[in-house]
């Protein structure tokens, strides 16, 4: 896979996770919605402040894009899973709440 689908997969997983359309994610970050079509399909690949702009809007750092690995503290871990849970709805709480408590505990 190229650097431009690699991104354009990583930006499609975050947003989904969020539960944003690309209309909404375009809207926010203040680009045509055709941009955002091209950037998550590897058709384009975004200039570093719109990158940033992503990342804000997403709550994740700019590195998310990239499978950069760094270690996190405890805080920080803990403070991303709290910020993914509170995009889930009920359905999918209890979905990880069940799976946490039957294979994790």
């Amino acid at each position: 896979m190229s650097i431009k689908k690699d991104f354009g997969k990583k930006l499609k997983e975050l947003r989904q996770a969020r539960g944003l359309t690309q209309f909404q994610l375009a809207e926010r970050v203040e680009i045509d919605p055709k941009h955002m079509s091209h950037i998550e399909t590897g058709r384009s690949f975004p200039k570093a402040d719109l990158i940033e702009k992503f990342a804000d809007v997403l709550n994740v750092e700019y590195n998310a894009f990239f499978n950069i690995k760094r270690i996190k503290s405890r805080e920080d871990i803990i403070c991303e899973i709290k910020t993914l849970l509170n995009n889930y709805d009920d359905e999918k709480l209890h979905i990880i709440y069940n799976l946490i408590v039957n294979v994790l505990i």
